[in-house]
């Protein structure tokens, strides 16, 4: 771990979502990005885990690893798992606009993502895992 890259690695368990949660406030912290980015960097890393958590290991346990880098200004974040490939990259926006009583549950985490950063990308290797990388540009509080 150094100044600029921040590191955690948990068990995929929902109870590790308050833990993840304080990782990503302290580094960010550190990184001296605003309170709104904190809170939208957050959410995202919160909806992403949780869908590695609940869907990467279906018949077993697992590691989710964490990492948190600063490049010029961009924090970049790491989302690896080593279970079941999924590419969000595949799934179609949601419909805003559909009635919400015909509205298709779920969804709106990946899109949560693709709004509120300002690139995802993802890539699997049988070997290396799954990994989610998501970019966002830190404004400094003023």
């Amino acid at each position: 771990m150094t100044e600029n890259r921040f590191e955690l690695q948990v068990e995929n368990n929902i109870d590790q979502l308050p833990v993840i949660g304080d990782f990503v406030a302290d580094s960010l912290s550190h990184f001296g990005a605003d309170p709104a980015t904190v809170s939208r960097v957050q959410l995202v890393i919160d909806e992403a885990a949780t869908n590695v958590i609940s869907y990467a290991y279906p018949d077993r346990k697992g590691l989710v690893k964490l990492v948190l880098e600063l490049h010029d200004g961009d924090l970049i974040i790491t989302l690896i798992d080593w279970g079941v490939p999924f590419d969000p990259n595949t799934i179609p926006p949601p419909d805003l606009n559909a009635d919400v009583d015909n509205r298709k549950i779920g969804g709106l985490g990946i899109y949560f993502m693709k709004k509120l950063m300002d690139e995802v990308a993802y890539c699997f290797d049988p070997v290396d895992g799954n990994h989610l990388v998501m970019k966002k540009h830190l404004s400094k509080p003023q």
